[in-house]
């Protein structure tokens, strides 16, 4: 039987300019993480808009990929993001996303912890998000991100399955990556979930066998989007 990990286990996924990826990681890991896994990576639309979820293209981004422990997720996400200044527009993005299983990290067995009831955190407006992945066939990612922006997403990142450390049958989310396969990450507010994951659907023909697959991931918490959460906010209006 596999050793697996159980509810103990965040992945925290971080877009940052490439000078600032160094700075990421060894900041992370003074925080308790044990390391992590870098994709480059880049922005959508770089001809047509020199932004990405508010941050500035110059033009590639690097995508990061850390694993914690539930007790030093939100440690390792605030050294993040004082390191890189997130509470500035353009700096970068950082989010949590919820492992439910793990497994590959031995070492990590050793210090795993008995879940125990705690009260739930209440909801706050930055848990209001999901990441949509999407994974097709090379050649089809500006039609999915162009699909995207017209049902309301504000971009995505693109990594290429011959990126630096993507070898041949790597894996992303427990699923292959072959070299000519792209992988569009696309974060959206919930509400707006469905009608953009219909998009990419219609847009790269993923009813079709062979044309390539989405999922969509709970987001715990993110930083570094001030400018959606503010037009979430007034969207809302003043509470009574």
């Amino acid at each position: 039987m596999i050793d697996l990990l159980k509810n103990c286990q965040k992945l925290i996924l971080t877009v940052v300019s490439r000078s600032k990826t160094s700075k990421v990681v060894k900041a992370s890991m003074r925080k308790r993480a044990e390391g992590a896994t870098i994709i480059h990576g880049e922005g959508t639309g770089i001809e047509r808009c020199k932004k990405f979820w508010g941050i500035p293209l110059e033009p590639e981004n690097d995508i990061i990929f850390t694993v914690v422990s539930d007790e030093h997720a939100e440690d390792v996400l605030d050294i993040i993001s004082k390191t890189v200044k997130m509470s500035k527009p353009g700096n970068g993005v950082a989010m949590i996303l919820d492992i439910t299983r793990f497994t590959g990290a031995v070492h990590l067995h050793k210090n795993e912890q008995k879940p125990m009831d705690q009260p739930l955190k209440s909801m706050d407006i930055t848990a209001q998000f999901e990441l949509i992945v999407t994974i097709v066939n090379k050649g089809f990612c500006e039609e999915i991100i162009e699909a995207s922006r017209e049902a309301g997403a504000a971009g995505g990142t693109i990594l290429h399955g011959r990126g630096t450390g993507v070898h041949e049958h790597a894996k992303l989310l427990s699923f292959a990556i072959e070299p000519e396969k792209e992988v569009i990450l696309t974060l959206v507010p919930q509400k707006v979930t469905d009608r953009v994951l219909e998009s990419i659907v219609k847009a790269g023909e993923l009813d079709k066998p062979g044309k390539g697959i989405a999922f969509v991931l709970n987001v715990e918490k993110v930083l570094g989007i001030n400018h959606l959460l503010e037009e979430m906010l007034q969207e809302e209006g003043p509470k009574k």
